[in-house]
C-alpha cells in the first residue's frame, strides 16, 4: 500500500512539473504587437485602431527581446512578468489576467497591474523610459501576433 502511494505521488509530481514548464514556455518562437486597447467603443473590434507599444519576441530559455534590449520574462498561470535591465536602468512590467482574447485578431489580453522602472543615474540617456512611460497601471493590453512579411 505504501509503495502505491509513494507510486502516485510521483506520478503527480511529474505532472505537476511538466505542466509548469510547458505554461514558462508557451510564448517561446512568438512575436507580438503590444498594443493598447481603444478608448472608444466602436473602435473594439477594428485591429487598425489599437495603437501598437512596442514589438517583444519572444525566445527559448525565457528570453524576451525588444527593439535592441534584451530581458527576461516569467509566465506564472495568468501573470506575465517582463524584465529588462542595461547598465543604467532597470524595468519590470506585470501583466496580470494574463488569457487568450475574445478577439479574433488578437491571441492574449491582459492589463498591466505593475511597471516599475529604476534608474541609477537620470542624466544619463534612457532606453527603457521611453517605453515605460507609454504604459501605466490597469490599462488593458491586447497581444497581437506580428507576422513576418
Amino acid at each position: 500500500m505504501k509503495k502505491c502511494l509513494v507510486v502516485f505521488v510521483a506520478l503527480l509530481s511529474i505532472l505537476f512539473i511538466s505542466a509548469c514548464s510547458e505554461d514558462s514556455n508557451n510564448l517561446s518562437g512568438r512575436t507580438f504587437k503590444i498594443a493598447n486597447t481603444p478608448v472608444l467603443q466602436e473602435d473594439m473590434d477594428n485591429p487598425d485602431k489599437y495603437p501598437g507599444v512596442v514589438t517583444l519576441e519572444f525566445l527559448d530559455d525565457n528570453v524576451v527581446t525588444m527593439i535592441d534590449t534584451e530581458g527576461t520574462y516569467e509566465l506564472n498561470g495568468e501573470e506575465l512578468v517582463l524584465h529588462f535591465e542595461n547598465e543604467n536602468e532597470n524595468l519590470e512590467i506585470t501583466f496580470s489576467d494574463f488569457k487568450e482574447s475574445e478577439k479574433d485578431f488578437s491571441t492574449y489580453s491582459t492589463l498591466i497591474s505593475n511597471r516599475e522602472l529604476k534608474m541609477e543615474d537620470y542624466s544619463e540617456l534612457s532606453h527603457l523610459e521611453v517605453l515605460a512611460n507609454k504604459l501605466s497601471e490597469d490599462m488593458p493590453i491586447e497581444f497581437i501576433v506580428k507576422h513576418e512579411s
